[in-house]
């Protein structure tokens, strides 16, 4: 477990009490991605240098300024990495050998190799998580799709767009809030939550590390899904 998950950093301001409940769901559908960003959890505030998030956000996102993060953001909120998430899924479902799952997504649809990639990656963290047992992916959770992921992700770059001055803090939170209500359609629970940003945030890469270190952040999750 590396220094971004070795403890999840919650913001004791008292402000905090006083937030709606909308901006408190919206806030923890991005647990995820604060944990293995280092981010305080549960504010506004991530407590991490605007100059450390200015990296993140161009090196990671390529955004550099309003136009670019806002860009970035519709893209989440109306279609991000659950589209091409939704046609792979039969597929995923309907074998239990990667080659011939590799072979149906080629044949299907040919040349994209971005979406092959990102299908073999989720397939093969499935296949990793049943050897593991922990967590247990359902076909439920598989079901439930990754929108967790899709907005967790746009919760955390909200916040660290916000710091960065390309946003305002009203803005800010409208895009949380926002992120909390399209959740709400799929997802019912904390747990549901994390699981369905686990699957998203697997697709983008195939190193077991990688899930390692996403898997132990799920982990230290748990005692917070009550």
């Amino acid at each position: 477990m590396d220094a971004y998950t070795r403890t999840l950093r919650f913001n004791h301001n008292p402000l905090n009490l006083i937030l709606g409940t909308e901006r408190k769901k919206g806030l923890r559908i991005g647990y995820m991605e604060a944990g293995l960003q280092g981010f305080y959890l549960n504010s506004m505030e991530t407590g991490v240098h605007p100059q450390k998030l200015s990296r993140l956000l161009a090196e990671e996102f390529h955004c550099t300024d309003t136009e670019s993060v806002t860009g970035l953001f519709q893209f989440l909120i109306n279609e991000g990495d659950r589209v091409s998430y939704q046609i792979m899924l039969p597929y995923l479902l309907s074998t239990e050998n990667i080659n011939e799952f590799e072979s149906i997504i080629q044949k299907r649809f040919f040349g994209v190799e971005r979406f092959i990639r990102q299908g073999k990656n989720l397939y093969r963290f499935v296949k990793y998580t049943e050897e593991r047992r922990d967590p247990i992916i359902w076909i439920n959770d598989l079901e439930k799709g990754i929108i967790g992921w899709d907005m967790g992700l746009l919760v955390s770059l909200a916040r660290a767009s916000q710091t960065c001055g390309h946003i305002s803090k009203e803005q800010a939170w409208k895009y949380i809030e926002q992120a909390a209500q399209l959740c709400s359609l799929d997802l019912h629970t904390a747990e549901e939550i994390d699981k369905s940003f686990l699957l998203g945030k697997a697709m983008k890469s195939g190193k077991i590390e990688d899930w390692d270190r996403l898997l132990s952040c799920y982990s230290l999750l748990g005692r917070h899904r009550k």
